[in-house]
């Protein structure tokens, strides 16, 4: 195994095409660069090459240089690089926790709400020009849920109540030392502020990842006395 990508985004990628990300990691590549780098026909790296691309790891372009005639060379993209190890949770943990010891944990909770209410807006937004029901609010929630990595479904429990799963905690690390912050004042309030309107639902937290349950539930349930959309 080479250096870099960790073992099972490598299993996921392929072994060589994860050796491929790691050259590229040092600059931009022909395939016959990388060809002889790996000593593999030119043929059996370009196969990888479209497969990276068509995966949206890499990408390629054609490189003037000289009078000669321009090469194709490919570099590795954005996508590619979150293939590699990033610490994102541990960052983000010491920056609240350095808030929290400076400002207090008040402060911390109110910066999480606001967050959460800027990302909720979007989804609100989309609600708001497509939405006529609630199971379509739930829809395009799920949809943006889904987008942003929480690997979601949405559940009809019965005319007035929903239930969203999430089998994935986007920031898993930060909620299991911040769970009510995160799990309460981050993902429950996105929820809630995406469906404020004419729906007003209750959002209840019935399981969840940070808890040590193999999945987060949140049920959604339609406050009656304000209607539908």
């Amino acid at each position: 195994m080479v250096i870099g990508i960790d073992e099972k985004k490598a299993d996921t990628v392929g072994n060589t095409k994860s050796i491929i990300l790691n050259l590229l990691l040092e600059g931009s590549k022909t395939a016959g660069e990388i060809a002889d780098k790996l000593q593999i026909q030119k043929s059996a790296i370009r196969i990888h090459l479209d497969s990276l691309q068509a995966e949206k790891a890499v990408r390629s372009y054609f490189k003037v240089e000289g009078l000669g005639r321009p090469r194709k060379v490919y570099e590795i993209t954005e996508s590619g690089r979150e293939l590699f190890p990033r610490k994102y949770d541990l960052i983000l943990s010491l920056i609240l926790q350095k808030i929290e010891s400076t400002e207090g944990s008040e402060y911390v909770k109110k910066i999480i709400k606001s967050i959460a209410d800027n990302m909720a807006q979007d989804i609100h937004d989309k609600i708001k020009n497509s939405s006529h029901s609630l199971e379509e609010s739930v829809r395009i929630l799920n949809s943006v849920s889904n987008e942003m990595g929480f690997m979601s479904s949405f559940y009809k429990e019965d005319d007035d109540t929903y239930s969203i799963i999430s089998r994935n905690c986007i920031i898993h690390k930060v909620a299991f030392s911040h769970q009510d912050i995160i799990c309460h004042g981050f993902h429950d309030r996105i929820i809630q502020k995406a469906l404020d309107g004419k729906i007003n639902p209750k959002v209840q937290l019935k399981e969840c990842i940070a808890l040590g349950d193999n999945y987060s539930k949140h049920i959604i349930t339609i406050n009656k006395s304000t209607g539908r959309v």
